[in-house]
């Protein structure tokens, strides 16, 4: 078991991994006048909790505004107040459009992160970024609110799909190539014993990805210095795959493809040494993350150019300036769908 602490303006959060979620949850609740279990669909049997369970949709479907209102909906019939909480427990898409619900509802309630999936565990658990999608864009509507508490379980890990499983090698690969060589080099030597699931590298790597993400969010929590713009690496193109495709495309697969795309762009750019996109390339597919895809290139920058980090005539790329380290840059919009069109029509 491991676990540490950062501060946010909402106060302190605890995260805990490698612990049983019943026995952590029931840990918390004393501190509350009631709560609610918002658990996904697919998992109610397995998740174990005194509070009511309400279970909602799992996946792209259900972050809606409409699931939103529902969960809403669900904690206003069952009594909580503000003194209440929130238990998110599922993947990605469950976490984000749960503490959106706590963070709107009776202008915010505090909630807890419980996530299922290993994309959840090392990403969308932390750093409080919550919302819905619509429009065809991923969290177009959304806050920053952090969790009270981030508990992971790895039980919930053994019976998870492998196609879901190696989903969120993705992110640690990201975390690893922008902030933490060792982190990488670890992923890399030991993909083996993380691809068979052995709990003592999986909590290692997951408490690593975790303390290197917190470590950006407590500089940045309100995406407003720059500094939190290195957790999107991949992900204006990875999005955008996601969106051209309507989302077959898996968020894992689709940041990868976005992680190859943008270290090319950022060997044009002069930024990049030439040998990243093949480190990359070599990391990503020991997890089965490469796959060519047939993507509508002139869909895939139309949605690029309407990504949430435009500003004005100029998008925000964080690009690898050395294995470990990133920077942000400025690229002109036409530049950069130039630089696409001529390096990602293909991929990998």
């Amino acid at each position: 078991m491991r676990e540490f602490t950062y501060k946010s303006r909402d106060g302190e959060v605890r995260v805990l991994i490698n612990v049983d979620h019943s026995a952590a949850i029931e840990g918390v609740l004393g501190n509350y006048t009631g709560c609610v279990a918002f658990v996904s669909r697919s998992i109610v049997d397995k998740v174990r909790t005194k509070c009511p369970v309400v279970p909602v949709v799992d996946g792209e479907e259900g972050k809606s505004i409409e699931s939103a209102l529902s969960i809403v909906r669900s904690a206003h019939e069952l009594g909580i107040d503000r003194d209440g909480l929130f238990i998110g427990v599922g993947g990605g898409s469950v976490l984000d459009v749960v503490g959106f619900s706590a963070s709107i509802y009776l202008r915010g309630v505090d909630y807890v992160n419980a996530p299922t999936t290993m994309l959840s565990m090392v990403d969308a658990s932390l750093g409080g970024k919550t919302g819905v999608n619509a429009l065809g864009l991923k969290n177009i509507i959304g806050v920053i609110r952090q969790p009270r508490y981030v508990i992971v379980d790895l039980s919930f890990l053994e019976s998870l799909p492998t196609p879901n499983y190696i989903d969120g090698f993705a992110e640690v690969i990201k975390y690893g190539v922008t902030l933490d060589k060792d982190l990488l080099d670890q992923v890399i030597n030991r993909s083996g014993e993380l691809l068979s699931k052995d709990r003592v590298i999986l909590e290692e790597v997951i408490y690593r990805s975790l303390r290197d993400k917190a470590e950006i969010v407590k500089a940045d929590e309100l995406d407003r210095a720059g500094v939190r713009a290195v957790l999107n690496y991949g992900h204006t193109v990875g999005h955008a795959i996601e969106a051209v495709t309507n989302f077959s495309v898996s968020h894992g697969k689709a940041v990868a493809l976005g992680m190859i795309c943008e270290s090319r762009i950022g060997v044009r750019l002069g930024y990049t040494p030439r040998d990243v996109p093949d480190i990359l390339l070599s990391a990503l597919s020991k997890f089965d993350l490469i796959n060519k895809v047939d993507i509508d290139v002139n869909g895939l920058v139309n949605a690029m150019v309407r990504d949430k980090k435009r500003s004005g005539d100029f998008i925000k790329l964080p690009v690898v300036t050395d294995v470990g380290k990133w920077s942000l840059v400025k690229v002109g919009v036409g530049e950069l769908v130039r630089l696409v069109i001529e390096e990602c029509r293909s991929m990998p």
